[in-house]
């Protein structure tokens, strides 16, 4: 297998996950800064020219959660076994994406990415991001006061979803001292070693 890699929230759950199964994977290094992305053979792997990419054989797939429901169909590991348990699984996936990620993205991208190139913060969008949050962090905080991992009482690829976007999160600023459940589920994440080994950006 070949992952298509840059050290940002979306590859990096694919590959913090990869180290949990111990799956042996190139990774492909994409630099964003240089616009590697938007080349013509990155574009022949994904169109929208985004990573991650994951090849495997003659699959070539692209979007994370893909991604990572695939490894778990693929290993029969830390992926529930049920119809009803891969839905759950694949609701956190998509909660993550429609209600956490989008104001993560406005802050992050604004407190982090801009800054690395040299751009200027949208304030605006920073603010929007901050008033957006504490909504869908407040159902992540209720669920996690009721289990120690977010399908239950065991670690999953669902764990290797939300710890790379809540490590990036805290890493912006954004306070999580009104999140205790949160904060320790993030502590959690940070102690594991597969997430330790998974590479990051300086200071990130």
């Amino acid at each position: 297998m070949k992952l298509y890699y840059f050290p940002s929230p979306n590859p990096q759950k694919i590959r913090f996950a990869l180290n949990e199964l111990g799956l042996q994977c190139e990774d492909v290094p994409i630099d964003l800064a240089r616009g590697e992305q938007r080349t013509p053979e990155f574009l022949a792997l994904n169109p929208y020219g985004r990573v991650p990419v994951l090849v495997d054989g003659d699959l070539t797939l692209w979007e994370s959660h893909a991604i990572l429901a695939y490894l778990g169909e693929k290993t029969g590991k830390l992926w529930p076994t049920t119809a009803a348990g891969r839905a759950d699984a694949l609701r956190w996936l998509f909660f993550l994406t429609s209600s956490i990620s989008p104001p993560t993205t406005e802050v992050v991208f604004n407190r982090i990415a801009v800054k690395l190139s040299g751009g200027t913060p949208d304030e605006a969008a920073i603010a929007r991001g901050e008033r957006a949050l504490p909504g869908p962090l407040g159902v992540l905080e209720r669920h996690l006061a009721k289990h120690k991992w977010i399908l239950g009482a065991d670690f999953s690829l669902a764990d290797c979803d939300y710890g790379p976007t809540l490590n990036v999160l805290d890493k912006a600023g954004v306070s999580l001292a009104q999140f205790p459940q949160v904060r320790a589920y993030l502590d959690a994440i940070r102690a594991r070693r597969a997430w330790q080994e998974t590479p990051k950006l300086p200071g990130v």
